[in-house]
């Protein structure tokens, strides 16, 4: 064999592992994130979340307040049924179904808001946030970023290395910072590895 040919043999093995080496620093990677919680957990988010408790705070003690009157009435008529007139119980019981109809217009109407102010919050939110992904993806070499917390998203195992949630919060929170939500607490991590929950409303 020729030096130049053994020269070139002994050559491929590295050459072959140069190329792998660049291949796995060059390809795109692959990354997940929570973007619910990413949400949840901006100073921005933590902020309107808790003005959001505030704001709807009231209209459910009313609510609160309406369902102990039911109660109430029901508890009076099955105590008192034996000794009240006819004309005391039709009173109990019109009473009642007042109530009952109150109470469930003003659930129908306070669920109706709260979903509506909880979809301004992320709609609001989430359009400043996709941007910071995108500047973290092209920053971080990443292919692909998937949400974890979009319903039907495939993902039975999410590895903590490949989780951006905390990375993106704290990039979205220095690109958007938020005043008076310091001292709002951050939600809870989930847990570093875990299986893909099911789909839930927001």
């Amino acid at each position: 064999m020729s030096l130049t040919a053994a020269v070139r043999c002994a050559c491929l093995p590295l050459a072959f592992f140069l190329a792998a080496t660049l291949y796995a620093q060059s390809s795109p990677k692959i990354a997940v994130i929570n973007l619910r919680l990413a949400i949840a957990s901006t100073a921005e988010g933590r902020q309107a979340l808790a003005e959001f408790d505030i704001r709807f705070a009231a209209r459910q003690k009313e609510i609160d307040e309406i369902n102990r009157k039911i109660d109430d009435i029901a508890k009076q008529f099955q105590e008192k049924q034996n000794t009240w007139s006819a004309e005391q119980k039709a009173k109990a019981q019109l009473e009642g179904q007042r109530l009952t109809r109150i109470l469930n217009r003003k659930q129908a109407e306070y669920q109706d808001d709260r979903n509506t102010a909880k979809d301004d919050i992320v709609q609001t939110i989430g359009s400043k946030l996709v941007p910071v992904v995108d500047r973290y993806a092209r920053e971080n070499n990443l292919g692909t970023v998937m949400d974890s917390s979009a319903p039907g998203t495939p993902l039975l195992f999410v590895a903590p290395t490949i989780d951006i949630t905390e990375a993106v919060t704290k990039l979205y929170d220095q690109a958007h910072p938020s005043k008076g939500a310091a001292a709002v607490p951050a939600p809870a991590k989930p847990p570093a590895a875990t299986a893909k929950p099911g789909p839930s409303k927001p």
